[in-house]
């Protein structure tokens, strides 16, 4: 049963949804790149504080493990005043993964984002760089106003390209085909180009500054050191991103990334590998822009996931069905959802869901709102997490087949499941009920499976949301 169900769910939900030979797909992918070029020459003029160094794509379009059509392209923008040798240093901060910046003698960068010296005792901190959510708010703000001035449409090969007004931290672009292809008779007959229209299209841009010293990566205990020739071909980049000990802080934390070397690893892995992750993304990846960190199975999560399937302790190096290698991963999940423990992949001291875990804080009426019933219902989030993994590995796992009518179920339940953890996680952020499990969580052991049917019941009478299928 699994292989069909999951080789229909590859066909329905995976491939890209355009074109087959990706010409449009080269065509966008041109005029995303072009339209960042025309912002950053914009941006050195108005704004040298952020000139940038480098371009480095990220994320899953550069993985190859895009879905759908290529409407989201990420890339890390390395500062050009803090990025290179002697430019910084990185000082103990709440983690080996979350330090300081300071910066070495001579080199400039705006007093408003260094710590505030009126409050340090004989300037000891002046040269410290502070809450990096300061450097990446004026940042966006200096996009949006490039983008609100420049009005320009960007001429490519099968369309054009131009900018939509950004409201968030987001670029956003919009790709229009043209309505008659090049008059080639020969490109028309071998590239079977289609019309798509128009094509809205997002670009996650991160700034980022070079590490300056890779060698005292190679020193933290929770780094693999096998890894080392990819550290030093690659490197790892400080990003202005939350502190890891409190994912809504005012701190001077950075945040060590290895965006470069996740993304060789996962485009390194064969093509049945990057089936297996495109099927298990579509089925059960909910990612959705928020301000704090809420606890769900995210992309990166699965990300990590796959990475210790192919290249961890016990790697799979050769090509099964997708079956076996999906219930692996899923296994991994689960066995890692139960214990709330889950490693980064190069960080292995570090839990890819944070020291803090945040889940929404379900406050029905007629019941306290004490912090043990609110740590119970955040345990509750977590087993849903974890039964609906259990769930889908069960269904992947079972020998008889599925009809059709069965398979567009599971199919629906899996759209029905990441649509009702977004809408939840949407609404208790929003309105700010948010719990923190700041202890030791242990596992999901005390989560009673009689609780957590009462939590399903609470979900579908106080917000519409029935997801019964998973208990």
């Amino acid at each position: 049963m699994g292989e069909e169900f999951l080789q229909h769910a590859y066909k329905s939900k995976c491939e890209f949804q355009m074109e087959v030979n990706g010409t449009i797909t080269m065509d966008i992918e041109t005029g995303v790149r072009k339209m960042i070029e025309m912002i950053l020459q914009h941006l050195k003029i108005k704004s040298p504080v952020f000139e940038v160094a480098n371009v480095i794509p990220t994320g899953s379009f550069y993985e190859g493990t895009k879905i759908g059509a290529p409407d989201e392209f990420d890339f890390m923008l390395t500062l050009a005043k803090l990025s290179g040798a002697d430019k910084i240093s990185l000082q103990p901060g709440c983690s080996d993964w979350y330090p300081y910046i300071k910066l070495q003698p001579g080199v400039e960068f705006p007093q408003k984002y260094k710590i505030n010296n009126f409050y340090e005792e004989e300037r000891k901190n002046k040269d410290f760089l502070g809450n990096p959510r300061f450097v990446a708010t004026d940042f966006w703000k200096e996009i949006a106003n490039i983008n609100a001035s420049v009005n320009e449409n960007i001429p490519l090969t099968y369309g054009t390209m131009s900018f939509v007004p950004c409201n968030g931290k987001k670029l956003e672009l919009q790709y229009i085909q043209n309505s008659t292809l090049p008059q080639n008779t020969d490109i028309q007959i071998k590239e079977e180009i289609s019309l798509v229209g128009s094509l809205k299209i997002g670009v996650d841009l991160m700034l980022a500054i070079d590490h300056p010293s890779l060698e005292s990566i190679l020193k933290l205990p929770g780094f693999p050191k096998n890894f080392k020739e990819l550290l030093y071909k690659h490197g790892c980049h400080v990003i202005p991103k939350s502190c890891h000990t409190d994912h809504m802080a005012h701190t001077k934390c950075w945040f060590v990334t290895f965006s470069c070397m996740e993304r060789e690893l996962i485009n390194n892995m064969n093509e049945h590998h990057k089936k297996c992750y495109k099927i298990l993304k579509s089925l059960i990846s909910s990612d959705i822009t928020m301000s704090r960190k809420c606890m769900n199975l995210s992309s990166y999560t699965l990300k990590t996931a796959f990475l210790f399937h192919v290249y961890g302790e016990n790697e799979c190096v050769y090509s099964r069905t997708l079956s076996a290698c999906i219930c692996d991963v899923l296994h991994y999940l689960s066995s890692n959802l139960h214990h709330i423990q889950m490693p980064c992949f190069f960080a292995r001291d570090m839990n890819t869901w944070g020291n803090i875990l945040e889940t929404p804080w379900f406050q029905w009426k007629g019941e306290t709102s004490s912090g043990e019933l609110g740590y119970a219902f955040a345990l509750c989030w977590i087993k849903l997490m974890h039964k609906f993994v259990n769930y889908l590995q069960n269904t992947i796992s079972k020998h008889t087949p599925l009809s059709d009518k069965d398979t567009k179920t599971v199919l629906s339940r899996c759209d029905y499941f990441k649509k009702a953890v977004e809408v939840v996680m949407i609404y208790f952020v929003k309105n700010q009920l948010v719990y923190k499990i700041e202890k030791d969580p242990g596992s999901l052991e005390s989560c009673t499976d009689d609780f957590f049917s009462n939590f399903i019941q609470k979900l579908k009478y106080h917000y519409n949301v029935d997801l019964s299928f998973v208990e």
